[in-house]
């Protein structure tokens, strides 16, 4: 039996969450965006081991704890390989309308030591993990999908009805939609979905209520 700690932080709110396996004793830390302090504070009431931090995307209100907790644990930080280019650009990571509140933006800057790639099974902490390529958001965004677990982390690309904005550098509305509905639809309906912001949701209900994600009908 698994377990999720879901810690909101930064102004954003940004969902950052704790997956563990108390077989191993181990855990998956995904999108430490803020307040380390917090999260190493989450991490020791579940009395596992963090063995790596995985990255939705590279926006700033998802890896500012990135460097804190990675130099803390001593662990790898996983993006998708798309998203490679973008870590070390400071314009693409925080978007200007958010510059007032970030003075120093090159601090918000990370480097990953993985990459991974669209449908990449990974076999971490006791867990299967699948590595899901959904660009809309932003070029390199990825959802990562836990099988056995039936949920999948979603980043900003699908909320509670509602979806990523793709107003950023490198998104795109047309590919926010084929990714959701070609790639996190076609996951079973049961899936728990934890966002990047908001409340979990599960693929059932998106389908049946986001709005947004709705297709017209042909007359």
């Amino acid at each position: 039996m698994h377990i999720v700690k879901t810690i909101p932080v930064g102004p954003l709110a940004t969902n950052c969450y704790l997956i563990g396996n108390p077989e191993t004793k181990e855990l998956l830390i995904f999108d430490p965006g803020a307040d380390a302090a917090g999260i190493k504070s989450a991490v020791r009431e579940t009395g596992m081991k963090p063995v790596a931090i995985f990255l939705t995307h590279a926006h700033f209100d998802h890896v500012g704890a990135v460097k804190n907790l990675r130099t803390e644990y001593g662990i790898p930080v996983i993006a998708g390989e798309e998203e490679k280019n973008l870590l070390s650009d400071s314009e693409y990571v925080l978007p200007h309308m958010f510059r007032e509140e970030y003075p120093n933006p090159d601090a918000l800057l990370v480097t990953a030591d993985r990459f991974v790639s669209h449908e990449e099974l990974l076999d971490i902490a006791g867990l299967y993990v699948t590595c899901l390529h959904t660009p809309g958001h932003t070029a390199g965004s990825y959802s990562y999908f836990f099988p056995a677990e039936s949920m999948v982390v979603s980043g900003d690309t699908l909320f509670m009805e509602s979806v990523g904005r793709t107003d950023f550098p490198t998104g795109s509305n047309e590919e926010l939609m084929n990714s959701i509905r070609n790639v996190l639809y076609e996951l079973p309906e049961e899936t728990i979905v934890l966002p990047g912001h908001g409340p979990a949701t599960n693929i059932a209900y998106e389908k049946r209520y986001n709005i947004f994600t709705w297709t017209k009908r042909e007359k």
